[in-house]
């Protein structure tokens, strides 16, 4: 399987089966893109860990990476995981 970042737009998801694209979110202002790819990464395989299906763990990839952006720093935007959960139903 290969997954794409496509920033602001999302992410491209191919395996063997299928291949689709995972939309992203909209924020408001980028601050510092240092961190969203790790903040990305970090969505996806801790999905894939719980035993999220691939496309909803890299929808929290692409949550975690937009939250990255909106911050300062390498990892100072990382969610909690409430903050991730309000953000992924639209609450923050």
């Amino acid at each position: 399987m290969v997954i794409v970042k496509l920033g602001a737009k999302g992410a491209f998801v191919k395996s063997k089966e299928r291949m689709y694209t995972v939309p992203g979110f909209k924020i408001e202002k980028v601050v510092d893109t240092v961190g969203a790819g790790d903040g990305f990464a970090v969505g996806v395989i801790t999905g894939l860990l719980e035993g999220l299906d691939l496309k909803d763990a890299v929808r929290r990839g692409n949550a975690i990476g937009a939250m990255a952006v909106m911050s300062p720093g390498d990892n100072d935007g990382y969610p909690t995981r409430e903050k991730l959960e309000k953000f992924l139903k639209g609450e923050a």
